[in-house]
């Protein structure tokens, strides 16, 4: 059984919440599709491109632990950027069992045309946050993500804006 809280003001409240999540929603959407727009990729994919440049000879399992993603989400997200010229798979020189990733020219020149940030704009945002309201914001969508009846825990560990 729900409990609600009915208080007109809680209501009020609920409701002006509500709209700042759709801001974040649809401005984060339309981050995306300017993306799209612009360079032919998704937003994940874009990060992922972001990551390999900022991080030479990055490794799949580094690569997911830096996007918060599984590894299978980066392994299938890297698959694909390989088969599609962004990225390639290079051998580890000591250890043959490892696999690095490095941008091709054309992973290279569509970062180069991406709109920034590369990374995402809601990502972006939340590194900007100072620790204590980060810490809060945390605290409070934790709270929101316990009352809500349908959630999916397993989107935690997926990409917005995969393509």
């Amino acid at each position: 059984m729900n409990s609600f809280n009915n208080n007109p003001a809680t209501t009020v409240l609920s409701l002006e919440t509500l709209k700042q999540f759709r801001i974040i929603f649809k401005s984060v959407n339309r981050h995306f599709h300017d993306i799209e727009k612009a360079v032919g990729i998704g937003g994940a994919a874009l990060w992922a491109l972001a990551e390999v440049a900022e991080s030479d000879n990055i490794t799949v399992s580094k690569l997911a632990a830096a996007m918060s993603i599984h590894q299978s989400t980066a392994s299938n997200l890297v698959d694909k950027l390989v088969s599609d010229n962004y990225l390639n798979r290079v051998k580890d020189t000591v250890d043959r069992r490892v696999v690095r990733l490095s941008l091709t020219v054309h992973g290279q020149q569509v970062l180069q045309r991406a709109p920034l940030p590369h990374k995402g704009i809601l990502p972006d945002a939340l590194m900007r946050l100072n620790t204590a309201s980060l810490q809060m914001l945390n605290k409070h969508l934790n709270e929101l993500i316990q009352h809500m009846d349908a959630k999916q825990a397993s989107a935690a560990f997926e990409p917005l804006g995969l393509s």
